[in-house]
């Protein structure tokens, strides 16, 4: 009897010290994450640098884990999560879009290191103070698209393309940069460019229906309340007008767009872990990090929108997308 006492009281102590033992190990880095909203080029982002950063961890012998916060599109939120993200003193927050990253650095106040990505203009959005040297504690990459390979686009799907709608939610700043770069060249380019920038959501089809019968294409930039409703936009499109749409970017040319070309916004995320592995792991200066851009443009066909709205896609396209 004494012995089997001796025993379980052998295996209780091992359980214990297992037990102790692990509760005890500590996770190397904490990141909170602040994204503005769910749509498919943000969730991508997002997806890419978790891999991404759990793979660099892992090799390196570290973990990390994420406290990952979605605002749903409201601009309070987004103030109400960075917050939070600061009281529960994380080491570092990743900010995906740029109402997320500037709700992130006004709450960091360059305390704790703010790294963004899905942001088109840092320098405009008042992140950093230039892109080669930010001089704040916040760097990241940008998803600034190629506007004139887009514009160019439309003129090989539609070779007598005179006008052009330009949708966009007015109260994003990345959308209005990317509309004016558009508008730039659109003039170069002989083409008349029409502003049709909506408030809400709910604008959408008073604007299509109320589209001009001499519009020839609809220019749609990386837009964060469109990317959300890319499959209504499809929706009204092929219900009123039918127009050939080019996005900004995949996700949403996956959705209401018949080509595009745009950036992989998975690649983007996997970029900035990288960014990240170097500031958490390699103690490298964050205020001296450049703002990063993806090099490489993905091109993209969408033949099932294409039907749906009867639009034949030029064989130069499609030759193209293969």
């Amino acid at each position: 009897m004494k012995k089997i006492i001796t025993i379980l009281l052998a295996v209780l102590f091992s359980m214990s010290f297992l037990i102790t033992n692990a509760c005890s190990k500590k996770t190397d880095y904490t990141i909170g994450i602040l994204q503005l909203a769910e749509h498919p080029a943000l969730d991508a982002a997002n997806e890419g640098f978790r891999t991404e950063l759990d793979k660099l961890m892992k090799e390196a012998g570290k973990t990390v884990k994420y406290n990952n916060k979605n605002a749903q599109g409201n601009i309070d939120n987004c103030t109400t999560i960075a917050n939070t993200h600061i009281a529960n003193n994380v080491d570092l927050i990743l900010a995906i879009a740029t109402p997320a990253a500037q709700a992130a650095v006004a709450a960091s106040n360059n305390t704790i290191p703010v790294l963004f990505t899905a942001v088109t203009d840092a320098v405009d959005a008042g992140l950093v103070q230039s892109n080669e040297e930010p001089k704040y504690k916040v760097s990241g990459t940008s998803d600034l698209n190629p506007v004139e390979l887009q514009i160019k686009l439309i003129k090989e799907l539609v070779p007598n393309v005179k006008k052009i709608a330009a949708i966009y939610n007015k109260a994003e700043r990345n959308s209005q940069i990317q509309y004016e770069m558009a508008k730039e060249v659109c003039q170069k380019e002989g083409i008349t460019l029409v502003d049709k920038a909506i408030n809400d959501i709910n604008d959408l089809q008073i604007t299509f229906g109320g589209l001009e019968s001499d519009i020839d294409a609809v220019y749609i930039p990386t837009d964060n309340m469109l990317a959300s409703s890319s499959a209504a936009v499809h929706s009204v499109n092929k219900d009123t007008k039918k127009l050939p749409i080019v996005c900004g970017e995949i996700g949403m040319n996956d959705l209401c767009g018949v080509a595009t070309y745009g950036i992989d916004y998975y690649k983007l995320g996997e970029q900035t872990a990288r960014m990240a592995f170097k500031v958490l792991v390699e103690g490298q200066d964050i205020t001296k990090m450049p703002v990063e851009l993806l090099e490489e443009y993905v091109f993209s066909v969408n033949q099932t929108v294409a039907n749906e709205i009867n639009f034949t896609i030029p064989q130069s396209v499609l030759d193209r997308a293969k």
